[in-house]
């Protein structure tokens, strides 16, 4: 039984808000979400579903960036449970979790506004809903949001809202990871959203699996420009991690061959010239065998100011000893888990940057499911292009030409749809 007197309202506040927020002070500051609550408490426990929400997003609330993404999601479907359904979010179902991602990609048009980024406005000192906010938002044109600004108007746009593939995924893992949450605290039995038995309805297939993997120009832009800015501002933290982000990508390393294996800690002597001139980088790779990839020239200059901020030679000699990443504290080189968490801090800040400019949902999206891994993939879509197979397949490491055609000379999109842009049916 829906509720459809009742309109959404934004139920979360900021990131600092929340998280600095108090209960009582919460209850003081925010009587407006606790009204909202009480009107539905005789259809739906509203009180009792947005506690378990609320702890939920504290458990999550390590990054800003994360904070927001499984606000966003998990907001919207308490507000769909309450409103369109008149259920609580314990008693959803598999049907359910259907029927919201159904929404999710064609909401109410009333559910749909432009973006607005204050949720709630502080009226005589007390916080009160944005009206002009809903739970799901089209950033509109220039011209629009500067005529809405000059003239004190709601923003107008004909856009319809659509939901990227990307985003739908996100609304899955999130609220996937919502149930997971509730199951571990024995809140509840059982995951709605786990037991969809035929997510392709829902998600359409991509024709090859690194596609998924892959940072668009403008995310790998914001990556690289955000990983120079924090060692910039801040060598003795961050020039390691623009090292460690410029070495992942350029020479399309897995994270196991910046960091070792049993058997092999690799040293600045992975690192070898030969007669010729050229350099290479030599890891151990899958298997315990040595695999050795070629070295760009752009890629020196980062070894060089790396190796300048640790005071060595500009480059690596023949037997150079000196270990290849160190630890800031302690004895030894960094684990996986390490080098992930720096890639990953480097990410957020990424993020955030791009949020900060006013960067789209679908222009973002893709760099919060990034892991240090994807820094491989991207590297070897964008020179799929202009290196020859054998090569890219030998630096990769693959052992079939095969698999390094199938994932990445059949991921270039844009060229093919280039070349057959101009086709023609008849002559002119």
């Amino acid at each position: 039984m829906s509720l459809p007197s009742i309109s959404p309202q934004p139920l979360f506040d900021t990131y600092s808000r929340f998280l600095g927020l108090s209960i009582a002070s919460f209850e003081a500051e925010h009587t407006a979400i606790l009204d909202f609550l009480q009107r539905l408490e005789s259809h739906v426990p509203a009180k009792a579903d947005y506690g378990h929400v609320r702890e939920f997003l504290r458990s999550y609330a390590g990054w800003e960036t994360t904070f927001k993404a499984y606000r966003t999601q998990v907001e919207r479907l308490l507000l769909w449970s309450w409103l369109k359904e008149g259920k609580s979010i314990l008693s959803l179902r598999r049907q359910d979790a259907e029927a919201f991602l159904a929404f999710s990609q064609e909401p109410d048009e009333t559910w749909v506004g432009t973006s607005v980024r204050r949720r709630f406005l502080e009226v005589d000192g007390v916080m009160q809903p944005n009206p002009q906010w809903r739970p799901f938002g089209i950033q509109g044109n220039k011209a629009s949001r500067k005529l809405a600004a000059e003239t004190g108007s709601e923003e107008i746009t004909s856009e319809r809202y659509e939901m990227a593939q990307g985003s739908l995924k996100q609304v899955f893992a999130i609220c996937s990871s919502f149930f997971d949450y509730l199951n571990d605290q024995d809140v509840l039995v059982g995951n709605p959203f786990r037991a969809i038995k035929q997510k392709s309805r829902f998600f359409q297939k991509k024709a090859k699996a690194a596609s998924g993997k892959v940072l668009d120009r403008l995310q790998w832009e914001f990556v690289i420009e955000t990983a120079e800015w924090m060692a910039n501002e801040d060598p003795e933290r961050y020039e390691r991690t623009l090292f460690i982000v410029a070495t992942l990508f350029s020479l399309y390393l897995r994270v196991s061959e910046l960091s070792g294996r049993p058997g092999w800690f690799p040293t600045m002597d992975a690192f070898q010239k030969d007669p010729d001139g050229s350099w290479w980088y030599v890891a151990i790779g899958k298997g315990n065998k040595e695999r050795r990839i070629s070295v760009s020239d752009e890629m020196l200059g980062y070894l060089k100011r790396y190796r300048a901020f640790r005071n060595l030679t500009p480059l690596p000699y023949a037997g150079d000893p000196a270990p290849l990443l160190t630890k800031h504290k302690g004895q030894g080189g960094l684990t996986d888990r390490q080098i992930r968490n720096l890639v990953q801090e480097c990410f957020d800040m990424a993020l955030q940057r791009m949020q900060e400019e006013g960067r789209s949902e679908d222009e973002v999206s893709n760099l919060r499911a990034a892991s240090a891994h994807w820094l491989r993939h991207t590297s070897a879509t964008y020179d799929a292009p202009n290196r020859p197979l054998k090569h890219l397949q030998e630096d990769l490491g693959h052992a079939k030409a095969s698999t390094t055609q199938d994932i990445y000379y059949n991921a270039i999109n844009q060229e093919r749809a280039a070349s057959g842009k101009y086709r023609r049916m008849k002559e002119q």
